[in-house]
């Protein structure tokens, strides 16, 4: 009967597209996600001022600023994490009804599309003037960091995927790569956002510690600015340790932080490829479970690889990137909103505390050796003060 039934599917199957849900079957989950996405961000095309972005940018004038930076934007609020947000609260307070589920799939396809669109936004040639020594600590210190992390992974007994997200997200600075890896590393949801409210807060705990051992270092504010991007966290967490330090400190951090930003895609294509190679070698090892059924290297990655070398040559004009990441906003906005009422707090607690665990110790290991790295560097005059 079972062969039957596949027989006819494949004489009645006219293209891949017969697989996929039909249209009704997905507006439902379409619209919830079209929805938590409009309400939650300013979004390009939708003049909505009652949305999630206004309420914290409402939030942090009452605040006020924390060493010049917002409240709510050193909590990493941004397109990504408000409809996550928004999403999470509604799915665990409200429920999700099983009519939104087939159209919250959709987050499959999403998810890939937004990660090669981001490609435009990576170029290289922005950090070429910071200058040879700078960008290969950035460099450096991001690939150590997300070694040293899925190395000390297996002292802390962390489930490799949620070992992989930790990486990618604590060596990039970014909590954003965490989700681009998402679809890579086959990371449950739960552990994405168990791994990013981690690195987020280790992020707290980095920009008070990085400029009380920069102080122990002696080092110049210049430095440390360069120190505060490479070590803390999201761009406003290593703000706030930069000017914590001195205000010149945190004025080149600014002009820092674009070379750790441009070589974010180097650092969550890193793990990929670390884990991906790592199961490719131990195929029958029960306890891998990153990149598990991602048998060859996935094509909409390798579209990613091509875009980001156009972007890198500069093919890419500034009015079409503006463009593409108007898009980007729109389908990670929607990405974001199906992924967080997809998410439980069960879920997320059942991962315990030892992937946060793994970030401090693994935060605390880079900060000390990035510090005395460019102490040494400065001593040996590769760091012209």
């Amino acid at each position: 009967m079972a062969a039957s039934a596949t027989t006819n599917y494949d004489l009645t199957r006219k293209s891949f597209l017969s697989s996929l849900y039909g249209f009704r079957a997905v507006l439902p989950g379409l619209l919830a996600m079209l929805y938590i996405a409009i309400f939650s961000n300013n979004l390009p095309g939708v003049p909505n001022p009652f949305t999630l972005e206004n309420l914290f940018h409402w939030l942090d004038g009452v605040i006020g600023p924390w060493n010049h930076q917002p409240f709510f934007q050193i909590l990493n609020s941004n397109f990504v994490w408000n409809p996550l947000l928004l999403g999470f609260l509604i799915g665990n307070i409200f429920g999700v009804p099983d009519c939104w589920k087939r159209g919250l799939s959709t987050i499959h396809m999403l998810m890939p599309l937004g990660i090669i669109m981001l490609a435009p936004h990576f170029m290289l040639g922005h950090a070429f003037k910071l200058g040879f020594w700078p960008i290969a600590l950035c460099a450096g210190f991001m690939f150590l960091t997300a070694s040293a992390t899925l190395l000390l992974a297996r002292l802390f007994k962390v489930d490799d995927r949620h070992a992989s997200i930790i990486a990618g997200s604590l060596s990039t600075g970014d909590p954003h790569a965490g989700v681009i890896l998402m679809p890579l590393i086959k990371a449950k949801g739960g552990q994405v956002l168990n791994a990013s409210i981690g690195v987020i807060g280790f992020g707290f705990i980095a920009m008070l510690l990085l400029p009380w051992l920069a102080g122990l270092f002696d080092l110049p504010q210049i430095y440390v600015g360069l120190a505060s991007v490479i070590g803390v966290g999201n761009g406003h967490q290593a703000l706030y340790a930069a000017y914590e330090y001195g205000y010149e400190a945190g004025r080149y951090a600014l002009w820092f932080d674009i070379g750790r930003h441009v070589i974010m895609p180097a650092g969550f294509l890193y793990v990929f490829l670390f884990m991906f190679l790592r199961k490719l070698r131990r195929p029958h090892d029960p306890d891998i479970q990153a990149t598990r059924g991602v048998d060859t290297f996935p094509l909409w990655l390798g579209v990613f690889v091509f875009a980001w070398i156009l972007a890198c040559l500069h093919l890419f004009k500034e009015p079409a990137h503006q463009a593409v990441f108007n898009m980007v906003q729109w389908d990670f906005s929607l990405a974001a909103a199906a992924l967080g009422l997809s998410i439980s707090f069960r879920d997320i607690a059942s991962v315990g505390i030892r992937g946060f665990v793994l970030t401090i110790a693994t935060g605390v290991i880079r900060i000390v050796l990035l510090l005395a790295v460019i102490a040494v560097c400065i001593k040996a005059g590769f760091l012209q003060i």
